[in-house]
């Protein structure tokens, strides 16, 4: 009678088992359905856990203690590119059922147990056991954790990840990996390393980026400069940053040649740039700072001329149509802006300035825009003479005395404003308005030379008739004051008529 209750009870629950199965299979048709009309694994990550959920409460509610069953839902898992992410299911009550990872998208078997079945190694599969806090509960109660780990993440490893127990029906469980990509600028709808216009024309800098999230495009000029964009009135104004994938410049000028660079950033380090280069084309200028350049002969002079042109020209210096060279007393040097590379300075050194140095130069720039020259002149400088005090004092000598007295009164300011020391120390000869000093060495004993002074002994030799007139002018100068005085003059009177009678006497 046993065996047969035994054999009933046997026959009911193959039924009921059968029943549950059918409804398991109808339901993962209906699953693979959903797969296959979704379009957003996220969707069906969330039917299967719908799906799982209500499994569990159905075999719950049959008191079927011993089948195995999920203890939670697996749960999507983001990393960056790289990277790895871990996908962790775990089930209670697993007894001698497998688990295995399978790939949702294109069914792509992974692992089986703990042995992992695809080539790559970048999959694993980590088995842990957790036993149950309460140690009176029996051993096939224990819970047991799979996890999926995915090293160095790809782009292409975007998706949803199946972890699968082998009952009957099977039982599953979905959990997405999301993949975060740093950015990158792509080839296709970017710029080239050059964009070339003309001055005056319009601009425009494009830059394509990928990644996940969308990255953020960002425009910067080089070296921390500032972009000049044309704001009111036409205006070029300053910005720091140009944000967007296409950089607009309208009507360009000069100012705006440099390099930009294309910065692109999302939530994943490390951002990328692109560095574009923007040549504006105009013709070449020339300018020099001073049209007129003096200096003083057997001096260095130097010879500026300021070019403005893009692209790059031929500097040249010439002078009567012929190119100067580097080299013997020329040189010539070439520098260009550390900042603004359409700018060139070019010198030309003279050295040791000569008379045939006077004259036009010109300085000329060439390029396949045309051609700039600029001209300017090198005149000499008298060098200047400090006159001393000696000097200033012969000058006035020479515009108030008669050319007769002029020597011999030469002599005697010299003395005059000598001291004694320089007076013993310095003899000064003078001859036809050329003075000279000879300064005596004070170590040296002195000697008398009298020879130095045989030339002004002449001098004074051929002086003595316009001396001696003078002494007339002076005689005659002294009587006439005297005359003036009353006193002097009676007397003077009585005198002259004394001489007057005695003269007449005699005769």
């Amino acid at each position: 009678m046993r065996v047969a209750w035994l054999l009933l009870c046997w026959f009911l629950s193959e039924d009921w088992i059968g029943d549950l199965s059918t409804v398991a299979l109808t339901s993962e048709v209906v699953q693979k359905e959903e797969l296959e009309e979704s379009s957003e694994i996220q969707e069906v990550a969330e039917v299967v856990e719908n799906y799982s959920s209500s499994t569990s409460s159905v075999l719950s509610a049959t008191h079927f203690n011993d089948f195995p069953n999920f203890a939670g839902p697996i749960g999507n898992v983001t990393a960056a590119s790289g990277r790895e992410a871990v996908l962790s299911c775990t089930i209670r009550n697993l007894g001698n059922y497998k688990v295995g990872w399978l790939r949702a998208e294109d069914q792509t078997i992974l692992s089986m147990g703990q042995r992992t079945v695809t080539h790559s190694s970048r999959f694993s599969v980590f088995l842990e056991n957790i036993k149950p806090k309460n140690p009176t509960r029996r051993k096939d109660e224990e819970s047991t954790t799979w996890r999926l780990h995915i090293r160095s993440l790809r782009e292409a490893d975007r998706g949803c990840y199946m972890c699968q127990v082998n009952t009957k029906p099977m039982l599953s469980q979905l959990g997405c990996v999301d993949v975060l990509v740093a950015p990158d600028i792509l080839t296709s709808g970017t710029s080239e390393g050059e964009v070339s216009v003309l001055e005056g024309e319009n601009a425009t800098l494009s830059c394509k980026a990928s990644g996940r999230p969308q990255p953020l495009v960002l425009w910067r000029r080089e070296k921390n400069k500032f972009i000049l964009v044309r704001g009111l009135h036409e205006q070029l104004e300053r910005v720091d940053s140009a944000f967007g994938e296409k950089l607009e410049l309208a009507r360009v000028d000069r100012r705006q040649m440099g390099a930009y660079l294309c910065i692109a950033k999302n939530e994943v380090p490390p951002a990328v740039s692109k560095r574009v280069f923007l040549s504006v084309n105009f013709p070449p200028s020339a300018k020099v700072p001073n049209q007129l350049l003096g200096s003083p002969l057997d001096t260095d002079i130097l010879l500026i001329c300021m070019i403005e042109a893009f692209p790059r020209t031929i500097n040249l210096w010439s002078r009567r149509d012929q190119v100067i060279m580097n080299g013997d007393r020329y040189e010539i040097r070439e520098q260009r802006h550390s900042e603004d590379d359409w700018k060139t300075t070019i010198e030309l050194k003279i050295r040791g300035l000569q008379k045939i140095d006077l004259g036009e130069y010109t300085c000329s720039a060439s390029s396949s825009m045309g051609k700039a020259e600029a001209t300017l002149r090198v005149y000499e400088i008298e060098r200047a003479t400090i006159p001393t005090r000696s000097t200033a004092n012969w000058k006035n000598m020479q515009r108030t005395k008669p050319k007769v007295a002029q020597i011999t009164t030469l002599n005697q300011v010299f003395y005059q404003l000598s001291t004694p020391a320089m007076q013993k120390s310095t003899s000064r000869l003078v001859h036809k308005h050329i003075y000279a000093s000879t300064t005596v060495d004070p170590r040296v004993s002195l000697n008398r030379n009298n020879n130095a002074f045989k030339h002004n002994d002449l001098l004074n030799l051929r002086n003595e008739g316009s001396r001696s007139v003078g002494e007339v002018f002076v005689f005659y100068f002294v009587i006439l004051l005297l005359f003036y005085s009353l006193d002097v003059r009676s007397a003077i009177l009585s005198v002259l008529t004394k001489c007057v009678r005695v003269t007449g006497t005699r005769g």
